[in-house]
């Protein structure tokens, strides 16, 4: 069964587990929302329907010759990626200089908070192939649940008819979340406003989302408003003035998951052999995986410009 972090803090004892969690929630609105697949092994293997060649029905005469046929199946495999950092803090200094706030408590916040970005900077542009990461949104969504808001390499405003196209454009139910940048996000508002549909919802950590269609939207510092567009397709992440909105439905099984082994970790050294020193590692062997992919879209070529 998937669970969000916040659910899985609930089930332990360790306070540091349970601090990193808190860090990252509070850092990445995504990771508050993301259910985590605890798994065996390295890879999950989805099985997804071929849609190039689906099975045929027919209706039937009495007695008549039924036709066999039935569906391909293509099997996709996610891994797990492995994110993590250590933190060293002199013996000395921890003594001597702790005496208010734990120097190895701030360096493990802060590493946390580095984990966050991290892992939703890969969420947005990550690109398996070739690297350490697992594939991110640009990659995983395919061109039939894109959206090309631009023209040749220039953007476009956005539209609300355009966002609503987005939410379409998920089947199965709609999105649990709208991702966008704080660019877009203003101008967004700011419409909203003047047509009198400016709505907002709290949600558990006290942060106040806008509503578009009963579907939170949410902010990602790590959206840049540099994508480059190229025959109105998303090309790269710098080098242009664009960035990209995407819509997301969570679920095991009709949805996106994340995927970890072992759940985010950590493991302490009291003593290092080459210096006075504590360490403190914390480790995440981590991915996403993408059951349907009708459960993700994007708008591509958006500029930071007032909407019509």
């Amino acid at each position: 069964m998937a669970v969000t972090l916040t659910q899985s803090a609930l089930y332990t004892q360790n306070k540091l587990y349970k601090g990193i969690v808190d860090t990252l929630i509070y850092e990445s609105p995504i990771l508050g929302r993301l259910p985590f697949e605890t798994m065996v092994g390295n890879a999950l293997a989805i099985n997804r329907e071929d849609g190039t060649a689906p099975p045929s029905v027919a209706w039937r005469q009495v007695n008549g010759v039924w036709t066999e046929s039935t569906g391909d199946i293509t099997q996709v495999p996610f891994t797990l990626k492995i994110l993590g950092g250590d933190a060293d803090v002199d013996n000395f200094l921890q003594r001597t200089r702790s005496d208010v706030t734990g120097l190895m408590a701030t360096q493990v916040k802060l590493k946390s908070k580095a984990m966050a970005r991290e892992f939703e900077d890969c969420f947005i542009y990550g690109v398996a192939a070739g690297s350490n990461q697992f594939d991110g949104l640009h990659t995983l969504i395919p061109s039939a649940q894109q959206i090309h808001l631009g023209t040749s390499t220039t953007g476009a405003p956005l539209t609300l008819d355009v966002l609503d196209q987005l939410v379409d454009v998920i089947r199965g139910g709609k999105p649990d979340m709208i991702l966008m940048n704080r660019n877009v996000r203003r101008r967004l508002t700011a419409k909203l406003r003047s047509v009198g549909s400016y709505t907002t919802e709290r949600d558990a950590y006290g942060n106040w989302w806008v509503m578009w269609n009963e579907i939170p939207i949410l902010i990602s510092d790590y959206i840049v408003q540099t994508e480059a567009i190229d025959s109105n397709v998303y090309l790269s992440k710098l080098n242009g003035a664009t960035s990209s909105v995407f819509a997301v439905r969570f679920g095991e099984g009709d949805g996106m998951v994340g995927i970890q082994n072992g759940g985010i970790e950590t493991q302490v050294w009291e003593k290092l052999e080459t210096k006075d020193a504590s360490r403190t590692r914390i480790r995440w062997y981590v991915g996403v995986a993408l059951y349907t992919v009708q459960a993700v879209a994007c708008i591509d070529g958006v500029t930071d410009a007032a909407m019509a």
